[in-house]
């Protein structure tokens, strides 16, 4: 009834999961032993990505093998076959067109970027809504592969969104019922909350896309692709700091901390810089390697843990300050069931029941070489009646 099928190249999302967890950990903690919280965030994380991108890309073009192929050359990085196209500037309308694209991505990276930085001001607001909902990323993602990209989305992967948006509709819904309205949150404000974050959730799903059309369409190095985005999104981020300095709580930090405390600091922002540049890295090895859903999923494949955490630490599920155990099991048995079909859709299970098997990589394979095989057989015993002839 139920299979695991482990694919190929499964190394970049598992490695896109471990420095994604880094990440947030590292930013976790900056938050709750230094109440360090800044907009210094953002400029990091876009110059982790240009480093990254700027590194890779100059080490494949200097020491990876190259080999030419009817007259085209070809890269290939961690088994990525990296399809050397056209270079593009902007004196035509192709590389117009592409540093556009890339510039796009970069505005909207910047975008859910910063509101992902203020969702959290709000006040009683739950510290794991963004997550529990994250399952309409896929969902995001979905709609832009089968209509923007012009790609299918199979039997298994369509059962799959229903029930993941199903369930993200009741996590929405019950949380009206479990969350305290009062002057510090209104209604509207709540709502407010939901609003950004799907729209958090829509960039990013314009992120994913897009770069998945530069690789596949156009055929573009993933990796430079990373080092213009970093670059855009730091020109951003630099234009943003012009009226909103990111130097204000580091400058309060220094004056507020010991030495010991502020050289910590500074040592966990170049830390940040790096993760960053790898779980970006990831990130479009990823998308290049699978498809957007998949680098999505890995964003919401530890919401059990998650959960299981702030209620054990009494960070979450509170009503009144009060752990509340019908709250908390809720939403732990949806982030199951929204983390299971995640595989699913993404075929790291196959459901052997109601044909939603027929339409998989596993199954599409297994018909493959049985085809070959009896293709050969078909010649065997061709070849077998020639020689009796």
């Amino acid at each position: 009834m139920i299979k695991i099928a482990l694919r190929n190249n499964l190394k970049y999302p598992v490695q896109l999961l471990i420095f994604n967890v880094l990440r947030d950990t590292e930013n976790k903690i900056l938050i709750y032993y230094y109440e360090f919280d800044s907009l210094i965030f953002m400029p990091l994380m876009f110059l982790g990505e240009f480093f990254a991108g700027l590194i890779i890309f100059s080490y494949q073009r200097k020491f990876l093998i190259k080999y030419k192929n009817d007259g085209d050359k070809q890269m290939k990085f961690k088994s990525i076959a990296l399809i050397k196209a056209k270079r593009f500037t902007t004196n035509n309308i192709g590389g117009t067109k592409i540093f556009f694209l890339i510039f796009f991505v970069a505005s909207f990276d910047f975008v859910q970027f910063m509101i992902s930085l203020y969702t959290p001001k709000f006040v009683n607001v739950s510290g794991s809504i963004k997550s529990r909902v994250a399952g309409f990323l896929t969902i995001f993602d979905a709609l832009f592969y089968y209509y923007v990209l012009r790609l299918p989305i199979l039997r298994h992967q369509l059962f799959s969104l229903i029930v993941i948006g199903s369930c993200s509709l009741i996590v929405i819904i019950s949380e009206f019922f479990f969350q305290k309205i009062d002057i510090f949150l209104t209604y509207g404000q709540f709502i407010l909350v939901y609003i950004l974050t799907f729209v958090v959730q829509f960039c990013s799903a314009m992120v994913d896309s897009t770069e998945k059309y530069l690789f596949e369409n156009k055929n573009l190095n993933p990796f430079k692709v990373l080092m213009f985005e970093g670059f855009f999104g730091f020109i951003l981020s630099f234009l943003h700091g012009i009226f909103h300095s990111p130097f204000v709580e580091i400058t309060n930090f220094y004056k507020d901390k010991s030495t010991y405390d502020f050289t910590i600091l500074i040592f966990a922002l170049i830390i940040y810089i790096i993760l960053s540049g790898l779980k970006n890295t990831f990130r479009v090895s990823t998308t290049k390697c699978y498809t957007p859903m998949t680098t999505t999923f890995l964003d919401y494949i530890l919401n059990p843990l998650y959960i299981i955490y702030f209620f054990a630490r009494a960070e979450d599920f509170l009503i009144d300050g009060k752990r509340n155990y019908v709250y908390f099991f809720l939403n732990l048995i949806i982030a199951f069931i929204i983390s299971f079909f995640g595989f699913v859709y993404n075929e790291f299970i196959v459901l052997f029941f109601c044909q939603l098997d027929i339409e998989t990589h596993l199954q599409i394979s297994g018909r493959s070489e049985k085809d070959e095989i009896n293709a050969h057989l078909d010649d065997l015993d061709t070849e077998n009646d020639d020689i009796e002839q």
